[in-house]
């Protein structure tokens, strides 16, 4: 996802250009990404505004079984380039900040990757009430009941299970 800015660079502050984003990124390319960006002429480099959706794939949280999810977000971030486009002098992007290359050009690979990244939910889950498996013999519990409590008694909480009936009477 690399974007030639040279001619947006030489432009006056304020000029725009729209481009369509469909390709693979993340971490190993493994997650398609569909969306549109508005880069926008600053006075220090290009701000890339856009909005995105993505198919991530993970494992369900409490069933473990495969997970294809999509997910959107919007992206806004500001690109500094390391050479001006008029004289060629290099220039001193801010530290920890997205750079143009020296050949003009933006990627936005990385900062997508990071929004993936932060809008992926930590838990996924194959559907919101997913049961989860036996934590005893590991079945799926939507497939049914395996014969197990649901819960596996601790014999620490005996007592104040006792207590709780003794009070109920």
């Amino acid at each position: 996802m690399q974007i030639n800015v040279a001619q947006l660079l030489k432009e006056p502050v304020g000029a725009k250009r729209n481009y369509e984003i469909d390709g693979l990124a993340g971490e190993n390319g493994e997650n398609h990404v569909k969306g549109n960006i508005e880069l926008m002429r600053t006075s220090r480099g290009i701000l890339a505004e856009g909005r995105f959706s993505v198919d991530i794939k993970g494992s369900c949280s409490r069933c473990l079984a495969e997970v294809k999810k999509r997910i959107s977000f919007i992206m806004e971030e500001e690109f500094f380039p390391v050479i001006d486009i008029v004289s060629g002098a290099h220039l001193n992007p801010p530290p920890d900040e997205f750079a143009i290359t020296d050949n003009h050009i933006l990627d936005l690979s990385e900062a997508i990757r990071q929004y993936i990244i932060m809008t992926t939910p930590t838990r996924l889950l194959c559907r919101p009430d997913c049961p989860g498996i036996c934590p005893i013999c590991g079945q799926e519990l939507a497939r049914g009941d395996c014969g197990h409590s649901s819960r596996p008694r601790d014999s620490r909480w005996d007592k104040l299970t006792q207590l709780e009936k003794e009070s109920k009477i």
